[in-house]
């Protein structure tokens, strides 16, 4: 988005905004004008994000962001390069590593190279962890004190010991969990089949079938879910900000329609007023959640926020 497109679609959002606001139910938090500017900053940069990723597939994507020796190794790009090879199970696998990992500001992807093997002949592919990923599991304890990178922000509290909610654990509760459908992409065909092929209810489908994947809670699933759709991997769209299970969310979308973020609220009515103003806007669900959590820590003067 250039500049003058970002001008135009920040004036097409702010218009949307207040006819919502005056036509269809109050948006008591954008009122004073400088919170409706800095939620629209949020709304443009949400939209940019999701744009980004789908400009990148758009462009041609070096050999060496598959590579875990390789300074420039990024999962979410290798996820690209392998489904657009034809490996998709394992582009889907790069995905999870990926967002198990997240991005971290000062050491980037470092620990998902790490955990991909980094240091290992033979990296962790799809294919050698789906045999027995008890043996991943050993690796890992017996490699991670030599790892130097770090979990991005949605991943913080996250850890690489044995046991409880590791890593180790992680790994082994995805792989029963695809495994369990036979395959990623059958997974998939299996959701949308059982969805009658609406995009949103088999997110919501295999959202819910997540939870059998440890330590993945609301952002994991959430994160994981979107990025399949936006690396083409999956034909789902999400169908709700799930806010009964967040902070962020929740805090932005009471901020929003009732101007106080410890309004009494419930999560169930938020999702519905949410729901009427996402299809007022047409920015999709992931952008209303990412722009209201944004949004919340700053309502009165737009930050940019990143990681």
């Amino acid at each position: 988005m250039n500049g003058p497109e970002k001008e135009q679609r920040r004036e097409e959002l702010e218009a949307q905004l207040m006819e919502f606001h005056k036509e269809e139910m109050p948006l008591t938090g954008i009122v004073p004008v400088e919170n409706l500017w800095a939620f629209v900053g949020q709304l443009i940069d949400s939209l940019q994000r999701v744009e980004y990723v789908y400009k990148v597939r758009a462009r041609p994507i070096s050999p060496a962001r598959v590579d875990p020796k390789s300074d420039m190794f990024d999962p979410i790009r290798a996820a690209m390069l392998m489904a657009a090879n034809g490996q998709r199970e394992e582009a889907f696998w790069l995905v999870f590593l990926g967002t198990h990992c997240g991005r971290n500001l000062r050491t980037e992807w470092l620990l998902a190279r790490e955990l991909y093997g980094a240091h290992e002949d033979i990296p962790w592919t799809w294919a050698r962890i789906v045999v027995d990923p008890k043996d991943y599991s050993q690796w890992l304890e017996n490699s991670r004190a030599d790892f130097k990178g770090k979990f991005g922000n949605h991943r913080k509290y996250e850890s690489l010991k044995q046991g409880g909610r590791g890593t180790g654990v992680v790994f082994r509760t995805y792989v029963e969990w695809v495994k369990a459908h036979g395959s990623h992409d059958k997974m998939i065909a299996n959701a949308l089949a059982q969805a009658k092929g609406d995009s949103r209810l088999a997110f919501a489908l295999l959202y819910d079938s997540m939870a059998a994947v440890m330590s993945f809670g609301r952002t994991g699933r959430f994160d994981y879910l979107t990025m399949l759709a936006k690396v083409g991997l999956a034909g789902i769209d999400a169908n709700s900000t799930y806010m009964n299970e967040a902070t962020g969310p929740k805090k932005g979308a009471r901020l929003l329609f009732d101007g106080q973020i410890d309004s009494n609220t419930g999560a169930r009515i938020l999702e519905s007023r949410v729901a009427a103003l996402e299809k007022h806007l047409g920015v999709g669900m992931q952008v209303m959640e990412d722009a209201m959590c944004n949004w919340q820590k700053s309502p009165g003067k737009y930050l940019p926020f990143r990681g």
